[in-house]
């Protein structure tokens, strides 16, 4: 593959978890911790309230402030978009979606307050430090994510959660007729006269343009002047990073935990549901949970060595405040509450960011809904502290702390961990290669939709969609 197909094509989802892990590599090494994100839109919300309407929901608890990882992200994304030449404006959801958007953003939003983060935060940053509190969060995340997703096939728009809208591939689908695919293909569609997406636009116009405000106001800690330009580049960067991970494979933390459920699933039951089959491509294959294991194994591995060699801390994840319990009633609320925000935004809170620089009317939907699952916690928060955070179940913030103080005990438990997920990764690759009916070298270079197209091919598809069986059972033998 020469350099210019790298810049203007997808990539496979390896690469998007390479991507994410070395964003994740380069933060910690330079500020001891994983990346921080949700609070961070809670501050550049802030700021429309110091700068435009005066008011103090939010900024009572976190100050007006800009956050450049998410400028990174958005910037990242949309970097993507030029170099592919196809921004997402041309897909067409329906306004239930944009709806259902709000509604998840507004609900993961309240979800990484009770968690003490969001998915990005427990899983690429939890699970690599051996949190407990952070593998339970994405345990107890899991089946409501599931019961999110058979929400949305009741309302009748399961078919729109995908990766992502490519056009070349959609095309291709309506030549084939196939009804789930092409469900975002409208060719009488103009997205500039789209009203709720002029509405959306403009709101997250006024968001970044009131967040550049106050960081050239010289004030807020992470403003320009305050900040060195040396940080606010490396944080920019980090960002991007994680935007043209996310925009070239349209990897998210949500898909990659219910992937390997879909191996115990029928073909009848994605039918039933109506799964879009380049979802079936990429859930069978297992392709956003080796993913998500590359960027947690990279992680993992910089925590071991700089731990073991370096003396470093293992990072905290938990923010105990004045309660000191790593594990408490908000983990196991803030969970679900994370796994069903995810889904029914179409993307975890950093795929969401990505989505939003790349055009899709999800992401731009899902952005207010945040302010709103923010507010309940910044009104009552000394309810929702005496509630949830008081009362706790395990003291310990990872499960080392649950061992003996013991270096060779430790270090052991540590090779082990480490081991158990190369050797989750190692699974995956393989099992998925085989469920897509790709090689191994394929699964790490060819893109979804790639594989997704070599597999209609292969099968000798010439239209409906009762011939995808074949497609799958070609990956099972």
């Amino acid at each position: 593959m020469n350099i210019k197909n790298i810049l203007t094509k997808p990539w496979s989802f390896v690469w998007g978890g390479f991507f994410v892990g070395l964003a994740q590599v380069i933060y910690f090494l330079k500020y001891e911790t994983p990346i921080p994100i949700t609070t961070g839109l809670a501050k550049m919300f802030g700021s429309i309230e110091e700068n435009i309407t005066k008011t103090d929901y939010l900024t009572r608890l976190y100050d007006a402030d800009i956050h450049w990882i998410i400028i990174g992200i958005l910037f990242g994304a949309f970097l993507v978009v030029l170099l592919e030449k196809e921004h997402k404006a041309w897909a067409k959801y329906p306004p239930r979606l944009a709806v259902l958007a709000f509604i998840g953003g507004a609900t993961f939003g309240l979800g990484t307050r009770l968690a003490q983060g969001c998915t990005t935060w427990h899983y690429l940053g939890g699970i690599p430090a051996m949190s407990l509190t952070s593998i339970v969060v994405a345990v107890v995340s899991i089946p409501f994510a599931f019961l999110a997703f058979l929400l949305m096939t009741k309302l009748g728009v399961a078919s729109y959660l995908k990766h992502h809208e490519t056009h070349a591939t959609v095309k291709h689908c309506v030549e084939l007729e196939y009804p789930t695919e092409i469900l975002c293909h409208d060719p009488e569609y103009n997205h500039r006269a789209d009203p709720l997406r002029i509405i959306l636009t403009v709101s997250l116009i006024l968001l970044l343009g009131s967040a550049f405000y106050t960081a050239f106001k010289g004030e807020s800690t992470e403003a320009v002047g305050r900040l060195p330009w040396v940080e606010i580049f490396l944080k920019t960067f980090i960002g991007t990073l994680l935007g043209v991970g996310i925009g070239k494979t349209g990897f998210g933390t949500e898909c990659a935990v219910m992937a390997p459920k879909s191996l115990l699933m029928k073909q009848e039951h994605f039918n039933a549901m109506k799964v879009a089959k380049i979802t079936q491509t990429m859930f069978t294959g297992l392709m956003p949970f080796t993913a998500l294991l590359i960027a947690i194994i990279m992680f993992n591995l910089t925590i071991l060595v700089t731990w073991i060699f370096f003396e470093w801390d293992l990072p905290v994840v938990v923010e105990a405040g004045r309660y000191k319990w790593g594990f408490h009633l908000g983990h196991l609320v803030g969970g679900p509450l994370l796994g069903i925000g995810a889904v029914l935004m179409i993307g975890c809170e950093i795929r969401t960011y990505a989505r939003t620089g790349m055009g899709y009317l999800t992401g731009l939907a899902s952005l207010p809904g945040f302010f709103f699952g923010y507010l309940p916690f910044t009104l009552y928060r000394e309810k929702f502290e005496e509630i949830f955070f008081s009362k706790g179940f395990i003291e310990a913030k990872n499960i080392l702390e649950l061992l003996p103080d013991k270096p060779g005990i430790q270090y052991g438990f540590a090779f082990i961990y480490t081991g158990v997920l190369i050797a989750l990764l190692v699974w995956s690759i393989k099992k998925g290669s085989q469920m897509v009916n790709v090689t191994p070298k394929e699964y790490i270079t060819k893109s979804t939709d790639e594989v997704f197209l070599k597999g209609l091919q292969e099968a000798g598809v010439k239209g409906g969609i009762k011939t995808w069986k074949d497609v799958r059972e070609t990956g099972k033998n």
